[in-house]
């Protein structure tokens, strides 16, 4: 029989909340075996605050408020024009990049669809970043706004009074309300240029992440541009051999001397030493499975090898070894006690020994342990146990997290967008 979940939802936010769990939970590669996700979650949230490792394109923030700008101008009356016009824009974008083969490498949703029909809509996805930007003026979700009867206007962009963009871009008052840069050729606009920013509604973004999140990256990112260039040189300059090193932590390394601002850097500094610990769990998480099911010695010495590697550059690779604190990590997170056992634990057992052979035992139990509570019934240990095959350890799949990229190539598109829109001459 197949296994089915369900849920009753109390209000559109619950249901929203519910949605995104399913997601990350359905999200090959991100599952969280050891119950380690919500750090890297926060630790996402202080980097990339408003960012999602789902975004594809900077435009998708402005969509939304067009639609429902449209919806109050012309539509008042049709309760269900806000996800007809949504679907028939997914249309316009599909059937733009179908028709311009030379931008086939360009990201966007339903790429792999034929029409606007998609399991997640870009207004779900993207509302965290457009009401946290007050691109949309809300804290109800999506569809309570559109259950209320009140005028939507005063909620949307035409609402960037102050702005630096609206003092500058006075004269752009054809566009709509006051500076905003909403036009009802905005889907002509798609239709000729695709998914481009236009330089009005890159400068917004920039004003809004500026003026919201200037303690973030990608405030800082717009702010310089040679910083910028070591994010986009770290999309493909790093030394893919390195097995301790992927995109984002590259970056760190070699852009860390340009940031000034202390919440930032600081972030950027426990972020990475982060990912670093992390890893290291789920190296010992791999070895002790492929041992308790009896797999071959090779594959076995392969990943004690790996777990030797990493503890032996562990401390000398990250950036401040002497103050990270994995409680640290934890302020403010939902952390359940006995995983805020088990990290502390395992930071306590790195540092009682100088070598992987040493605690390689000791670190392996400790991973089982908090395994087994975790997943409970679902535990990959509790099935061993039973005789169960488990799925993914015989074709040598590598189970949980690695080594945290974050937010880092969802960021790099949006910002990518936001740069070349800086640029353009409407």
């Amino acid at each position: 029989m197949v296994s089915q979940i369900g849920w009753i939802d109390f209000s559109p936010r619950h249901r929203d909340r519910v949605r995104r769990f399913m997601d990350l939970m359905g999200m090959g590669g991100v599952v969280d075996e050891l119950g380690v996700g919500v750090i890297r979650d926060a630790m996402s949230n202080k980097v990339f605050p408003g960012f999602s490792t789902l975004y594809t394109r900077a435009k998708y923030f402005f969509i939304t408020p067009y639609i429902l700008e449209d919806r109050e101008n012309i539509a008042k009356q049709d309760k269900d024009y806000f996800k007809k016009a949504e679907r028939e824009s997914n249309e316009i974008i599909i059937r733009y990049y179908k028709e311009h083969p030379e931008r086939g490498d360009e990201s966007y949703f339903g790429k792999v669809k034929q029409d606007g029909t998609l399991k997640r809509q870009p207004s779900e996805i993207y509302w965290n970043g457009m009401t946290l930007l007050h691109l949309i003026k809300t804290e109800n979700s999506l569809d309570q706004m559109l259950l209320n009867k009140r005028s939507t206007v005063e909620e949307l962009l035409s609402n960037n009074r102050g702005d630096d963009t609206t003092k500058e871009l006075g004269e752009y008052k054809n566009y709509g309300y006051d500076g905003v840069s909403y036009s009802p050729d905005w889907r002509q606009y798609i239709q000729n240029n695709g998914l481009s920013l236009s330089r009005i509604e890159a400068e917004i973004l920039r004003d809004r992440l500026l003026k919201y999140t200037p303690d973030s990256l990608p405030a800082a990112l717009v702010s310089s541009k040679s910083l910028w260039e070591k994010y986009l040189f770290a999309s493909e300059g790093f030394d893919t051999d390195d097995p301790l090193c992927n995109q984002f932590l590259y970056f760190i390394r070699t852009g860390l001397t340009e940031i000034s601002n202390h919440p930032l850097r600081e972030n950027l500094i426990m972020s990475h030493d982060l990912s670093l610990f992390l890893y290291g769990i789920h190296i010992a998480y791999n070895l002790w499975l492929r041992i308790k099911t009896g797999a071959q010695d090779k594959d076995i010495l392969s990943l004690r090898e790996q777990g030797r590697m990493w503890y032996s550059r562990l401390f000398n690779q990250m950036l401040d070894s002497d103050s990270f604190d994995i409680r640290k990590c934890m302020n403010g997170t939902n952390v359940k006690p006995p995983t805020e056992k088990f990290l502390k634990e395992v930071q306590t057992l790195l540092r009682s020994s100088d070598s992987w052979d040493d605690i390689e035992v000791s670190l392996c139990n400790l991973v089982e342990a908090q395994e087994r509570w975790n997943k409970k019934a679902k535990s990959r240990f509790v099935k061993i146990d039973k005789g169960q095959v488990i799925d993914g350890i015989n074709d040598r799949q590598w189970v949980g997290l690695g080594l945290i990229n974050y937010r880092y190539a969802s960021t790099l598109s949006v910002m990518r967008d936001l740069n070349v829109g800086l640029n353009n001459i409407d």
